[in-house]
């Protein structure tokens, strides 16, 4: 059956249970009869990619999010479902209450493609080959598991146009063979397009996570409905778009007059006066929810995150290290530099 306007409150047509987005199907499933219920048709006149104007501001209420509030670290987080949030995404820990808020929505979503299973098997493999888990973790773990996590990020893509004027010192040799200098004018125009220029949104998260997403992933955006959600949680949008427009922009800019100033000085012995005019042009970027599955860890005022793509299975982040798996490596290390030198002096004797 197709799913319609009538069916966004997450609840089975059949049952009356909750549904959850399902990787593997691409569809809703229902958590208690286990059938499965398709998506809409994508909305083909769905805005996915905005021209960056100094007014904007994510203003389309998502009504179908729940807001809660960590009562540990104060940070805000969402959920699609009426199912209450056992975990913090932020801090990892249990303390959570729901709160009034309406919270925006992105323009555009990355679905889940990879199951929690699939994500936790690829977890397990970098937690082993970084130290491994201490006790305690590796029950949270099994109790919780990981937590599945839409990160709103803007994607940017623009032109930078610069015009650039130097006085430049060129070389030139006398038939005698002595050197002599001669100073001319330089100028040009110099053109560049910029991609990928991405940052999380929330300020919840640090943007280590976003170097688990390509240009690949971004060219696989579809438009925002909230049935892609059930069963996960959603950040809240809270840093401000212009700040980081600014950011992005003026950090270009200064790349391309390093880029300007290395090719004047390719051809010419000194470069002085350099002056470059340049301003960013054809601002567009995305507004997208991508998918990660996230294991959150706090312990002596300190907290580890590791981050797990929900489309490729790629791990990155921090994990707390296994006291006892230390000590044994460092064990089998002095055990090995042990017998070396016990083969050097027999070998010596």
């Amino acid at each position: 059956m197709e799913l319609n306007s009538k069916i966004l409150n997450a609840k089975c047509p059949n049952c009356g249970s909750e549904l959850v987005y399902n990787p593997k199907l691409g569809c809703l499933t229902c958590k208690y009869c286990e059938s499965n219920v398709f998506l809409p048709k994508k909305n083909d006149n769905a805005i996915l990619v905005r021209q960056y104007t100094p007014d904007f501001h994510p203003n389309q209420l998502n009504q179908s999010l729940r807001a809660y509030k960590c009562n540990a670290c104060g940070t805000t987080y969402y959920m699609s479902s009426e199912e209450k949030s056992e975990k913090c995404p932020n801090c990892g820990l249990i303390s959570s209450t729901m709160v009034e808020d309406p919270g925006y929505c992105a323009d555009g979503i990355i679905p889940f493609k990879i199951t929690k299973e699939q994500a936790t098997a690829e977890f397990y493999k970098y937690v082993r080959k970084h130290g491994g888990l201490p006790k305690d973790a590796k029950e949270d773990v099994k109790k919780h598991g990981l937590s599945g996590v839409f990160i709103p990020v803007w994607n940017f893509q623009f032109n930078i146009d610069s015009a650039y004027s130097a006085s430049a010192t060129q070389l030139r040799q006398y038939s005698d063979g002595t050197y002599y200098s001669v100073y001319k004018p330089v100028y040009g125009e110099k053109h560049k397009r910029v991609k990928s220029l991405d940052q999380s949104a929330t300020s919840t998260e640090t943007d280590e996570f976003l170097q688990l997403f390509t240009e690949d992933d971004y060219k696989t955006i579809i438009p925002y409905t909230p049935e892609y959600t059930y069963g996960y949680q959603v950040d809240t949008i809270d840093r401000n778009i212009h700040d980081y427009y600014y950011s992005v922009t003026e950090t270009a800019e200064k790349e391309m007059k390093e880029e300007i100033n290395k090719k004047i000085l390719s051809s010419y012995k000194e470069v002085s006066n350099l002056s470059v005019d340049s301003k960013a042009n054809d601002v567009f970027f995305n507004f997208t929810y991508v998918p990660v599955y996230m294991y959150t860890y706090t312990k002596k005022n300190k907290t580890y995150k590791t981050y797990v793509s929900g489309t490729t299975g790629k791990v990155i982040g921090h994990t707390p290290k296994s006291a006892g798996k230390f000590l044994w490596t460092l064990a089998k290390l002095a055990i090995l530099a042990g017998i070396i030198f016990l083969i050097i002096k027999i070998i010596n004797s």
